[in-house]
C-alpha cells in the first residue's frame, strides 16, 4: 500500500492528474487507501488471468482523447519525477510512439506507449503478454537515457525489497531493548528465548573476529537478527512467519526468512551476516553450544529411514560447514576456541 501511495505520488509531481489503478486480487484491502488517493480505479474481474489481464482492463478504460499512457507496475514505486518528465518530452517532440527509460543501456519502467496502440492490446491473444506485443513494434520505440536506477528496481523477493529499501535510505535495525518488546509481544516462550540470546552471543562473538579479520560487517543487523531468529518458533514454516512479522525490519526480516535454510555463493569467499546467524544456530542447541557434528549425528540416525528429512538435514550440515571453514580460514582459529575463550568453555 506504500509502494501503491509513492507510485501514485510521483505521477501527481510530475503534473498527470489522469491516475488510473487497476485492482482484482484482495481488492477490497486497497478501497481505503485509493479513496484518498484522487485516483480513478478500475476493477479487473478478470486478474486470475494473469497481470496482461489487468493492462488490458486498464487501457479499455482509457477515452479516445487520451494521446499516450505509461505503465509501471505497483511494485516498482521509485520511478522519480525528472524521468517521466524526459519522457512525456521525449513523447511529444518526436514520433516514436512507444518511449522507454533506460539506465546505463538497461531497460526499465515504465514506457510511455502512444494510444495507437490500444486496439493492439485488446486484440493480442498470444503469449508473453505486454511484453511480447511490444517487442513487435521495435522499429516505433525509443531509449531515453536517464540517471534514474530506480527504473529497475521492483520487490518481487524479499531481496528485491531489501535493495530498493536501501536505495530509499528507509531501513533501520532494532535496538536490543526493541528486539526485546517485540520477543515479548509474540509471546515467544522461555526457552527459545534463551536459545536465541545464546545465538546471539555466538553470532556477536563471530562477527567480532571477522571484523577485527578485515570483514565488513554490522554488529547490530547479526545480534538483532540472531535475538529474532526464533520469534515465531512453534508455528508451521516458522522462518517465514518470523519474516512476515518483521517487516518493519527488511534486513533482519531476509536473514530470519533464511535461518533455516540458506542459498550459498559457492564462489563467495566473504562472510555475511546471514550466514553467521544460520551457523550460530545450527551451533546451539536450547541455550548449549556444540559441535556440528555433535548436532546433526543424532539427527541423521533418526531419521536415516525418512529420505526426505535425511536429505534436509545433510543439506543444512553442509552449508554449516562450508560456512564454518570460510569463517575459520579468514579469522585463522578455530570455532571452538571461540566459544571456550570467549564464551565462558561451553562446547
Amino acid at each position: 500500500m506504500h509502494s501503491l501511495r509513492k507510485s501514485c505520488a510521483q505521477f501527481l509531481k510530475s503534473g498527470i492528474r489522469d491516475i488510473r489503478v487497476v485492482v482484482g486480487h484482495r481488492a477490497n484491502e486497497l478501497y481505503p487507501v485509493l479513496d484518498g488517493l484522487g485516483v480513478q480505479t478500475i476493477v479487473n474481474l478478470n486478474f486470475s488471468e494473469g497481470m496482461f489481464s489487468s493492462v488490458t482492463a486498464g487501457v479499455e478504460s482509457l477515452s479516445p482523447a487520451v494521446q499516450g499512457f505509461f505503465l509501471l507496475p505497483v511494485d516498482n514505486p521509485i520511478v522519480n519525477r525528472e524521468t517521466l518528465d524526459k519522457l512525456q518530452d521525449k513523447f511529444f517532440t518526436t514520433q516514436f510512439g512507444i518511449i522507454y527509460p533506460s539506465y546505463q543501456g538497461t531497460r526499465g519502467h515504465p514506457p510511455l506507449i502512444s494510444c495507437h496502440y490500444v486496439n493492439k492490446v485488446m486484440t493480442w491473444n498470444k503469449p508473453g503478454g505486454m511484453r511480447a506485443l511490444l517487442e513487435q513494434y521495435e522499429q516505433d520505440a525509443l531509449e531515453v537515457e536517464v540517471d534514474d536506477p530506480g527504473i529497475l528496481l521492483d520487490m518481487d523477493t524479499p531481496e528485491d525489497y531489501l535493495q530498493m529499501l536501501k536505495y530509499c535510505g528507509d531501513t533501520r535495525i532494532p535496538s536490543e531493548e526493541e528486539c526485546y518488546a517485540i520477543i515479548n509481544n509474540a509471546k515467544t516462550n522461555v526457552r527459545v528465548f534463551n536459545h536465541c540470546k545464546q545465538v546471539a552471543q555466538l553470532s556477536s562473538a563471530m562477527g567480532s573476529y571477522l571484523i577485527r579479520a578485515g570483514s565488513h560487517l554490522n554488529l547490530d543487523l547479526i545480534r538483532a537478527a540472531a535475538l529474532l531468529h526464533d520469534l515465531a518458533k512453534g508455528e508451521p514454516r516458522h522462518a517465514e512467519v518470523g519474516a512476515q512479522m518483521l517487516l518493519n525490519y527488511p534486513e533482519v526480516a531476509v536473514i530470519v526468512a533464511e535461518h533455516m535454510d540458506i542459498y550459498l555463493n559457492l564462489a563467495d569467499q566473504s562472510v555475511t551476516e546471514k550466514e553467521i546467524v544460520y551457523l550460530a544456530d545450527k551451533l546451539v542447541i536450547d541455550d548449549q553450544i556444540i559441535s556440528l557434528q555433535a548436532r546433526c549425528s543424532g539427527l541423521l540416525e533418526q531419521y536415516k529411514s525418512n529420505q526426505e528429512v535425511f536429505g534436509k538435514i545433510k543439506q543444512r550440515l553442509s552449508n554449516a560447514e562450508r560456512i564454518q571453514a570460510k569463517i575459520e580460514k579468514i579469522i585463522k582459529i578455530p570455532l571452538h576456541d571461540i566459544w571456550n575463550v570467549d564464551l565462558g568453555g561451553q562446547g
